[in-house]
């Protein structure tokens, strides 16, 4: 009945009185609860392709905006000394730069993201989910509404402008800016599914944020659920673990 419920919304948007201009605003504001925060965070992932254990990972990620610039570091170990790591540098207008270095020997090089289609540690997350974003990076379609476990979503269909996928069908909460369900799709069809279970995500200071999560590969069956082990928001992310000389030091400051 709800697959039916929601074929009927899909063919009659007009009936939910959501207009293109209120969709682009709507995605905007998860958008900014998403990358407007500073932040450092330790991740744990769970990656099972089906075998009889799980492979773990455990990395660190953060994020500080300055400037109109975005930069976003990721650290596999926790950030540990002679872990490999890499600092992507966003800004509007401007081609994105990306820098990685690993070990002990303070080396740090330019490297190409390309169409952000790499593995992250293996996993089902790439770069381009971590990649800053707002909603003038997509062409957007209002499809309708639906529930994910009893919370109201708008349906929208995004068409990125770049990046490695050519569609998205996304599911936004209408009851707090967060994105519970992501379908994406590229040359070959649909390929990857998101979600985010609604008594995961936890609210932080005025942000919300999926504790937990996950990433689905559709055609292999494999699957990476991400949980977050400590997090910090806000002033106390420092501006110097952000930089090309800390890059170059391989140590993320405790937190």
């Amino acid at each position: 009945m709800r697959r039916n419920t929601l074929l009927i919304v899909l063919l009659f948007p007009f009936l939910t009185g959501f207009d293109g201009p209120e969709a682009r605003e709507a995605l905007d504001t998860v958008f900014r609860n998403l990358y407007d925060p500073d932040m450092l965070v330790a991740v744990e992932l769970q990656i099972d392709a089906g075998q009889p254990d799980a492979e773990g990972v455990t990395f660190a990620y953060g994020r500080k905006n300055k400037g109109g610039e975005t930069r976003t570091l990721v650290y596999t170990g926790d950030g540990q000394r002679d872990a490999s790591r890499i600092l992507l540098f966003q800004k509007s207008g401007s081609q994105d730069r990306a820098f990685t270095s690993e070990g002990t020997r303070g080396q740090v090089r330019a490297v190409s993201v390309g169409a952000y289609k790499g593995s992250l540690f293996g996993s089902d997350f790439n770069y381009a989910d971590f990649r800053s974003r707002s909603a003038s990076d997509y062409r957007i379609e209002v499809l309708g509404q639906d529930r994910i476990e009893g919370e109201r979503c708008r349906v929208l269909r995004l068409r990125p402008l770049e990046g490695p996928y050519t569609m998205l069908l996304a599911w936004v909460s209408e009851e707090r800016p967060v994105m519970l369900r992501t379908d994406y799709f590229d040359e070959q069809g649909l390929w990857k599914r998101y979600t985010a279970h609604p008594e995961n995500i936890a609210q932080n200071f005025e942000w919300w944020v999926p504790m937990q999560d996950e990433m689905i590969d559709l055609r292999t069956g494999r699957h990476t659920v991400r949980q977050v082990r400590n997090l910090l928001i806000g002033l106390d992310v420092p501006d110097d673990a952000f930089t090309l000389i800390q890059l170059a030091r391989g140590r993320l400051p405790a937190f």
